[in-house]
């Protein structure tokens, strides 16, 4: 059963809060104010559901914007109490709808144990992506970190990571494919062609799934079955036997345009995770516009007679010595 909540502290205990107007001795509950905050801004731009229930003074004259409920509520599963109690009741008082849905995750362990400032037990971002880049970074954390379970950050796992499947994988698979469409057709891409179609709209259709339903970590999953397959396919069409033979032009032409595409679609489906990867994979791939929009991920995107950029290293190896 659950018990009164008291929404105000006395000031001889907390004398930093929000006074209350009807008591000069007491202030308002830190979790009280800080929730109440949520609507502020859809009230202050105009919502018409919130503003409609506080009579808001706010009330920006003309405003369309519809920003209440929200479709997602992320917190920290540590005050999943305030969010998933407090919040809808308060919500509820006011005549407000209540957020769709609650998405809590867990915390970030440092070598299977609860980061301390003390112990010194930390992980410093800006000396991570000082070495390494940002977008390094951020795949770490949102490849070891699933919604739901704590995560644990280990060096050594974020090395081998990145050795493995930003390095090796995915700057491995850009780079050789681009620079044999530079060496074997001077860098124009050949006609259309539809081999590793079916495999790479599956994988997209199921990371488009996994990041409809906050899965974020699945979705990686489900991109690098992509990186996976097209180097697996490199080894197994051997492109570079193949132009040793002058009648296997047009063979060649098909896996040469295959890997292009490859690395096309994989920029659209990286976008929201490695964004300037993203980005730089484009420009190598000779495309002006940046690949932020989910439907250009279906295939045949890239047209026969288009020249790619230059090509650069993504992810540069690095010496791991233990």
């Amino acid at each position: 059963m659950l018990e009164d909540l008291c929404t105000t502290r006395p000031v001889s205990r907390l004398n930093w809060g929000i006074p209350v107007p009807f008591d000069s001795d007491f202030v308002t509950y830190v979790w009280f104010g800080a929730l109440v905050t949520y609507v502020t801004v859809p009230a202050a731009l105009g919502d018409p559901a919130v503003t409609a229930a506080l009579d808001s003074a706010l009330r920006t004259p003309g405003s369309a914007l519809e920003l209440w409920p929200a479709d997602v509520h992320l917190i920290g599963k540590d005050i999943l109490k305030f969010h998933a109690v407090y919040w809808p009741i308060m919500l509820k008082a006011l005549g407000l709808p209540l957020p769709k849905q609650i998405l809590a995750h867990g915390w970030w362990q440092k070598d299977g144990e609860k980061m301390s400032k003390t112990t010194g037990n930390v992980v410093d971002p800006f000396a991570v992506i000082q070495e390494w880049g940002v977008d390094a970074f951020r795949y770490y954390v949102v490849r070891e970190l699933d919604i739901g379970p704590d995560g644990n950050w280990t060096d050594a796992g974020f090395r081998a990571r990145y050795q493995a499947e930003l390095a090796n994988g995915l700057g491995n698979l850009v780079n050789r494919s681009l620079s044999m469409l530079k060496r074997y057709r001077n860098g124009i891409v050949p006609k259309h062609s539809d081999e590793l179609a079916a495999e790479v709209e599956k994988a997209a259709a199921g990371a488009e799934k996994n990041l409809r339903n906050y899965h974020l970590q699945g979705a990686l999953e489900d991109i690098w079955s992509v990186v996976n397959r097209a180097n697996q396919y490199v080894d197994q069409t051997a492109p570079f036997k193949l132009a040793k033979d002058p009648a296997n032009a047009g063979r060649l032409d098909e896996v040469l345009y295959n890997l292009a595409e490859v690395c096309r679609v994989l920029a659209v489906l990286l976008w929201p995770f490695i964004p300037t990867t993203a980005a730089r994979i484009y420009t190598q791939l000779g495309l002006s516009e940046t690949p932020e929009r989910f439907s250009s991920v279906k295939w045949g995107g890239l047209a026969a007679g288009h020249v790619i950029g230059e090509i650069t290293a993504l992810f540069p190896r690095k010496d791991l010595a233990p």
